[in-house]
């Protein structure tokens, strides 16, 4: 389990009726190896990215109060933060896997690009080659008929 939802099962563990959390209260209890800013850092991330789960009552004292909401039982039950990191992750994996394809592709193209240009010069080679032999037989066949008028 992550520490998002770490964060999140607390809350939802409470046997208070409206339970209230601050930043440091979950700090002591969940994370005293992180300082505040670093869970206040992890709170935020929660409700950027799931507003629905986290209420913030903000300077209350000097103090900012969070409380979850009825949502977050079920946003668990799914799979939580665990999964949706998951699932980004494995997008990341898919944007890198299509990456690497379209520069395979681009190298391709290139490869292909520089075989057609070879292609093109021979080409052009052999149809100066043959308009060059077209015109020694038209000047063959002109020399041919004069002989045979004499």
């Amino acid at each position: 389990m992550n520490k998002k939802d770490l964060i999140l099962k607390t809350m939802i563990s409470s046997t208070e009726i409206n339970p209230y959390f601050t930043y440091k209260s979950l700090n002591k209890s969940l994370f005293p190896e992180l300082n505040i800013d670093q869970v206040k850092f992890l709170i935020d991330n929660i409700i950027l990215e799931k507003p629905e789960l986290i209420k913030r009552i903000e300077n209350f004292l000097d103090n900012d109060l969070i409380q979850p909401t009825g949502l977050i039982n079920d946003f668990l039950n799914n799979g939580g933060f665990s999964k949706l990191e998951k699932q980004k992750k494995e997008k990341l994996i898919d944007i890198k896997k299509l990456k690497d394809l379209e520069y395979k592709l681009a190298k391709s193209n290139i490869r292909a690009n520089e075989i057609n240009e070879k292609v093109a010069k021979r080409n052009k080679r052999e149809t100066i080659i043959n308009i060059i032999l077209g015109l020694i037989n038209i000047g063959l066949i002109i020399w041919q008929s004069l002989l045979i008028a004499k």
